[in-house]
């Protein structure tokens, strides 16, 4: 999948908890060279402040975050950025 010319790679962690869905993004945004993305899906009622924070404190930028599906399937997705240094 792509975003404009950026390839994204996906972490589907609609059916892990927050805690370890942000220990798989953290550890697969530490494994890509700067200027990565990753669109990440969660169904955790947290994650958009969850992410939020992780991405703040991990010097990392969140292109787009939303609500997708419909009830009970609905999911959070997001859109992440490793900056450049």
């Amino acid at each position: 999948m792509a975003i404009g010319a950026v390839p994204v790679q996906r972490l589907d962690n609609r059916r892990s908890p927050c805690a370890t869905g942000l220990i798989r993004a953290a550890s697969l945004m530490k494994s890509l060279p700067d200027g990565s993305r990753v669109e990440i899906l969660s169904r955790d009622r947290f994650a958009p402040t969850e992410m939020a924070l992780w991405a703040d404190r991990d010097g990392y930028k969140i292109i787009e975050m939303r609500r997708s599906g419909l009830w009970p399937f609905r999911y959070h997705r997001f859109v992440v950025e490793k900056s450049e240094v």
